[in-house]
């Protein structure tokens, strides 16, 4: 833990948690009179963020609510997001990777290593992983062959199903929409989220937003600040045939331009209001229709 000397507050590195901040004196004094499960749905939170390149900056006010989409259980995106970190560590089939018993847990919304390892037999049972060397302290995990073919589906002319692009304004303002609304809507709904500012790729930018659209079954688009991206974005995947789900803060309801604003946007005021009504509109208009 340590005083980062920038803000009032302290940023901390934590092996389990990840790299999170605490913003003021009062989200200070509060960490210590977190229930219990809020202070492992922010363990969960916090390392997800940290492993996405964005930590979380817990407040006075905001803790429950970030803890809140990391409280109940999702069996099967755990699961998901699990196949998925082991094959971002592995890198490429046959390769292993390695995960600690006392520190990762957190990587998916597991609030101990009796639930992590739960996770990880359920996995090897339906062949998707298996384990690599000897008896160890650690978990030595690697993708089975459909492991990988459960990952990394076979283009459809629809698009990859469950791949969901995500067009908004990247800005510390719509900070909390994606963290605690947008991205954990879609994962509870068994998708995930593409966010183009957080991919690693070599290409440019606009070709790679290209090429994600096509991929996406469907996308999210939200037009709070008005930004010109986020309609070409949104009309393009329209022209592909694409399902759209249409946000907006409700303040700026009104900016919306006259050619979109007939839409049934989801006029939110707060994440945690996003993340409710988007996870319902997905199961809606995505999931049950098809």
């Amino acid at each position: 833990m340590q005083n980062s000397g920038v803000f009032d507050g302290l940023l901390i590195d934590c092996p389990r948690c990840g790299r999170y901040e605490l913003l003021g004196r009062e989200a200070i004094a509060q960490s210590n009179q977190w229930r219990a499960e809020t202070r492992y749905a922010l363990s969960c939170a916090a390392r997800q963020s940290s492993e996405d390149g964005r930590p979380i900056r817990i407040t006075g006010t905001n803790a429950v609510e970030l803890a809140r989409p990391h409280t109940s259980t999702r069996v099967v995106e755990n699961q998901d997001r699990l196949l998925r970190e082991v094959a971002k560590r592995s890198g490429r089939p046959p390769r292993g990777a390695v995960f600690s018993p006392l520190t990762d847990f957190t990587l998916i919304d597991c609030y101990d290593n009796g639930e992590f390892g739960w996770y990880i037999e359920s996995l090897i049972g339906r062949g998707l992983l298996s384990r690599t060397g000897g008896a160890t302290a650690t978990y030595n995990l690697a993708l089975t062959v459909e492991g990988w073919k459960h990952i990394q589906p076979l283009q459809q002319p629809g698009g990859i199903p469950g791949q969901c692009f995500v067009a908004m304004w990247f800005s510390e303002e719509t900070r909390a929409a994606y963290e605690v609304g947008i991205k954990p809507a879609i994962v509870k709904a068994g998708c995930w989220p593409i966010r183009i500012d957080q991919k690693e790729h070599n290409n440019e930018i606009p070709d790679e937003i290209i090429a994600e659209i096509r991929n996406s079954q469907f996308m999210v688009a939200d037009f709070t600040g008005q930004r010109l991206g986020v309609y070409y974005e949104a009309g393009f995947a329209m022209g592909l045939g694409r399902k759209v789900i249409w946000c907006c803060r409700k303040d700026e309801i009104g900016k919306l331009h006259f050619d979109t604003n007939h839409k049934n946007h989801i006029d939110w005021e707060t994440a945690t209001e996003l993340y409710e009504r988007l996870y319902t509109r997905i199961r809606a208009t995505i999931l049950e229709q098809g």
